[in-house]
């Protein structure tokens, strides 16, 4: 004849089996958290230009371009700028367009203050695409900060043929409220606002 285990065996294993259940409930939750995509590149981005790391410029004296409607091979619709965060909670700059563009121009992204050139971002050459773009730059990172000003912001989107004549180019207040960062200006390669990041999930 066969017997299981009698109560005061059960009273003793209860503790064991409470701590192997959350055990397994933690590694089940850890298992299912999704990555960090805070540095992961934007695929629409690396679709329109071929790359995500632009060329960039802090406090430059150039001003950004007059806003330019595009010709009909051409569209830009620029739906959002605003300050956000990544994943990882480290302020950034959020773009949403929408484009029709043509092969073997230069983008480029002017965020400006007060008239003032705050940071530029430019490079790729763009493929012939017709969709959505969205994607991040990072302000702040290791001590080092976009220079940002009090109040309101601006961005401007251009594309220059290989000339250097603009395309097009519209312009767009930031929204959100203003981030407060910490650091001195980027230096010269300095992976502040140099990598075009993907945008968080459900954006």
């Amino acid at each position: 004849m066969c017997y299981g285990p009698n109560a005061a065996t059960l009273d003793a294993m209860r503790p064991v089996i409470a701590i192997a259940f959350v055990t397994v409930l933690a590694l089940l939750l850890v298992g299912c958290e999704r990555p960090d995509r805070s540095y992961s590149t934007s695929p629409p981005m690396k679709t329109l230009l071929g790359n995500t790391t632009g060329n960039t410029a802090f406090n430059a004296p150039e001003s950004a371009p007059e806003p330019t409607e595009p010709p009909a091979a051409w569209l830009l619709e620029f739906g959002l700028a605003r300050w956000t965060e990544l994943e990882n909670e480290s302020p950034a700059l959020e773009i949403v367009m929408q484009v029709r563009t043509q092969p073997g121009a230069g983008m480029e992204l002017w965020l400006t203050h007060e008239g003032q050139t705050v940071a530029r971002w430019s490079g790729g050459s763009t493929t012939r695409l017709t969709g959505t773009v969205c994607f991040q730059l990072e302000l702040q990172r290791e001590g080092e900060a976009v220079p940002l000003g009090p109040g309101m912001h601006f961005v401007t989107i251009a594309f220059r043929d290989p000339g250097g004549d603009v395309i097009a180019a519209k312009k767009l207040e930031v929204t959100n409220t203003l981030p407060q960062l910490e650091g001195t200006a980027p230096s010269q390669g300095s992976d502040v606002f140099r990598e075009a990041l993907a945008c968080r999930r459900g954006q």
